[in-house]
Formats: C-alpha cells, structure tokens, sequence
C-alpha cells in the first residue's frame, strides 16, 4: 500500500457461506492439524480458513451492510435499520446457495423520512472487535467494515429506483438521508479506529456494467464531499490509517476524485469493466488495486489451467512497484469449482513472489 514490494503479492479473499463449508470439507484433515499449531483458530471459526489459507486481512464487519452476514430461522425477518429481506435460493451444480434480498425499504415513501430514527452506533456490539485486536492485533492486518456508508446506504433505506430519482429530482432527500447513514458509520469506524484497527474499509457500488450508474457530476457534488468529510476525519484520527473503498463496475471516470478525497486502495477493479492493467498503469502509483481476477468468466467458467494464466497476467502487469493485492473480484460464489479455487493458491504461490519475473 506504500507503493513498495514486499516479499511477495498480498492476497485478499471472500467465499459465500457455502464455499467456506465446501473447502473446510476439503480441508478437513489440515484444518485440524492447522488448529494444533494454531491454536487462536480454534476460537475464531470465521477466520480460521482465511488464516489457513494464508490471507493478509482479517475483517470486522460492522453496519447497514451487515445484512449478508444475518442469520435468522425465519425466511423474512427484519434488521435494525428497519430493512425487510426474505432469503432467496439458487441452484448451482455445486449445491445449493441463498442470499438475503431486500425486500421492504424502510423510507421508501416521503411521509417515513421524518419519523425515522436509525440505530445508535453506541449500541453497537464493539467486544468482538475489541477481541480481534488483542488476539491478532501484532500478527494481521486489521480491517474494520463500515461499508455501503453513503450511496449504498441511500439505496437500502430508499429504494435503487427511489434513490436514483432522488440524485437528480429530489436532491436534498439524498443528501439527508445519506447524513444518516454517513453519521452512523463514521462513529463506529472511529471507535474501531481507535481500538487499533489498520484499515477501514467503505463501499458504494457506483458502476454498472459498461458506465457509472450517475454522472460524474452528481457524484461530485452529491457523494464525493459526503466521503471527503468521512476519510478526512478518520485520516485526522489516526493519519497512518488506511481507506479501501469497494466499488463494483466501471468506475474509470471518478478513479481520480477517490485519489484525492484519500481512497488507498480501490477495490475490486472489476476486469470485465475495465482493464487492471490499464488501470495499473494510469493510476497505480497513486492507489493500490485490490482484487482484479475475475468471479464472472475465469473463476466460475474457466478451467484451472485458465485460472492460473489470469492469476499470472494480473500479477506480472499490476504487481511491479508494489501497489498490488490479489483476490476474486468479488466474494467465491458456488457456482465455482473447488478445482479453481486451488488453482487460484497454487498459482499466487508460483507466481507471486518479488521480483515479478515476466515468466
């Protein structure tokens, strides 16, 4: 992240539930030996396979994003913000998956706006956190989570329609809205700032699939300040700390503006959107790339002989200089064979230490 290289090319890795359970089952005989020498594992069944698998970061998850993470026994249930979801189910050849989806936003008619009282970040459950740092805090990199903090936030207390008419009819509602969601998560990312965490980790997905889902325009002048004051205000906190900012699609065209309101690294440089390398080259001494192989074709569709020429690509044109960590794009879906996800390892393991050799 400092734009040096270190020994070898960090990585960063998500599954979804179901491939977590897949690959402890294909691990099972590791993990086992892995707790003996590793005995904090063993308290941790959520880390334990990222740290098995040699990951860099341990994350904490705190916020309106927590909404992936929720169990309930019930298939529609509600959280605190007062946001409706009902678990969807999908097949892959692989198993069955599901997902939480939204299904009621708590202020998708004007008339709920000024009654609504969102969450206090005071009751949020900090001990955990406060766990992590005192058991990993000398050997991991600790990310707090306070994701989908601005834009993300909008589209889950509004609506994606609502909240995209408002950028552009009903201005003001955005922006109010947005302050909510905004106070929220600058209170808890400072606490966890606090605590000793390395990094905060915020979210707004803004790309689509081919161009940014609002103008630049409205970014600068409805978002971009909202995250300005956000960063600025944890970098004052703790001036060595560091901001990924996950957002998914095309998003070349506002790359800069996260540079200069303190984004350090820029996650997931989606390739199907746009190409890491030319990103690497135009921006990369000036933000880290975070991720870059692709969930949509390579991982889920191609062989692992595919996997490992990807993994290579992207190591040998954004790893030089540092500013490089390697990972899925987005989270390992189910629809992704076990095969790939070795070869996805193997393939860092071969390729990913400095120098880079072109090979």
């Amino acid at each position: 992240m400092e734009h040096r290289e270190p020994d070898r090319v960090p990585v960063n890795c998500f599954f979804v539930p179901e491939v977590s359970d897949r690959l402890k089952g294909l691990y099972s005989k590791e993990l086992c030996e892995f707790r003996n020498t590793e005995p904090r594992a063993a308290g941790y069944p959520e880390y334990e396979l990222h740290m098995f698998l040699g990951h860099d970061m341990l994350f904490v998850q705190y916020g309106i994003s927590e909404f992936f993470t929720h169990e309930s026994d019930d298939e529609v249930f509600s959280d605190e913000w007062g946001i409706k979801y009902k678990k969807v189910y999908y097949k892959t050849p692989h198993g069955t998956g599901k997902y939480n989806e939204i299904i009621e936003y708590p202020l998708a008619d004007d008339d709920a706006i000024k009654d609504y009282r969102p969450p206090d970040p005071s009751s949020a459950d900090l001990d955990r956190a406060r766990k992590v740092v005192e058991d990993f805090g000398k050997d991991y990199y600790l990310v707090g989570c306070v994701a989908c903090s601005v834009f993300e936030g909008l589209k889950y207390l509004r609506g994606i329609d609502q909240s995209l008419i408002d950028l552009v009819k009903n201005p003001d509602i955005a922006s109010d809205i947005m302050d909510i969601t905004v106070d929220y998560h600058l209170k808890v990312g400072k606490e966890l700032i606090r605590m000793g965490f390395d990094m905060i980790d915020l979210a707004d997905d803004l790309g689509g699939e081919k161009a940014l889902l609002l103008s630049p325009q409205t970014f600068r002048s409805l978002i971009k300040p909202k995250m300005e004051y956000m960063i600025g205000e944890f970098k004052r906190l703790d001036k060595d700390i560091k901001i990924n900012f996950h957002t998914c699609g095309y998003i070349e065209p506002v790359i800069e503006d996260l540079i200069e309101v303190g984004v350090d690294l820029l996650h997931p440089v989606q390739p199907e959107t746009m190409d890491p390398a030319k990103i690497k080259k135009r921006f990369g001494d000036r933000i880290c790339l975070n991720g870059t192989v692709s969930t949509q074709k390579t991982l889920p569709f191609g062989t692992a002989a595919d996997v490992r020429a990807e993994v290579r690509e992207r190591i040998i044109t954004c790893g030089p200089g540092g500013g490089f960590v390697i990972g899925p794009a987005q989270a390992v879906q189910l629809d992704v064979p076990l095969e790939n996800i070795t070869a996805f390892y193997d393939a860092i393991s071969e390729f990913g230490r400095y120098p880079v050799i072109c090979y």
